[in-house]
């Protein structure tokens, strides 16, 4: 009998991160195999030597499993850049970017995007776990740029959303319409760097005055 104000123990197994890691590689690799059509989490289950049970206690659905995979994807190459200028940090997430479609992950991530506008509950879960993590990512190179003086204020929540769609949406049309996932050359990564430098709102920053100051002299 436990005493009150007790916390109870945790029911049944704790997880084991190396199934965690199992069933997201399974889940990645039925998605560049099969799509969405032959996405089920018995697929999934079975593909990584796993029970289904074991799923279902980290992952309630097949949307939330996609989820954790997209989210899983976007984290693991966007995460953490800083390279010390604004124009470093745009190449280098759009580099990172350019890495996701190259690597096996592309493909999967395509097919969930591509997904999404049919079903509700995947559509909102893409939403937080890859919408909210590049917006916040950006959001975290804007004001960085800031603290340098290469920008003057932080972005607008409209620019911030915009910008973002513009990153994302690239991505998938380029897919569509012109390439193949692993066919995004380094002259489109620069053009789309330009594009987006040309967006940002330059003028009033530490930068530019000491490029004025070396122009007047």
């Amino acid at each position: 009998m436990t005493a009150q104000g007790d916390t109870e123990p945790p029911k049944g197994r704790p997880k084991d991160p190396r199934v965690d890691a199992a069933l997201l590689d399974a889940a990645i690799e039925v998605l560049n195999e099969s799509g969405w059509a032959s996405f089920t989490t018995t697929a999934v289950a079975r593909r990584a030597g796993a029970s289904t049970a074991s799923l279902y206690r980290r992952w309630p659905s097949k949307q939330a499993l996609a989820g954790a995979v997209a989210r899983h994807i976007a984290l693991d190459e966007l995460g953490g850049i800083d390279t010390g200028s604004l124009e470093g940090d745009l190449r280098e997430l759009l580099s990172s970017k350019r890495r996701i479609l190259e690597n096996a992950t592309g493909p999967a991530l395509l097919s969930l995007m591509g997904q999404a506008p049919h079903d509700e509950e995947l559509r909102r879960i893409l939403h937080d776990d890859v919408y909210a993590v590049v917006r916040g990512q950006l959001e975290t190179l804007i004001a960085q740029a800031v603290t340098r003086g290469e920008l003057p204020a932080p972005l607008g929540a409209a620019h911030l959303d915009v910008l973002t769609l513009v990153l994302v949406g690239t991505t998938v049309a380029r897919s569509v319409f012109l390439t193949r996932p692993g066919e995004v050359d380094a002259d489109t990564v620069e053009t789309e760097l330009h594009l987006l430098l040309a967006a940002l709102p330059r003028g009033g920053g530490a930068a530019d005055e000491r490029r004025g100051h070396v122009g007047g002299r």
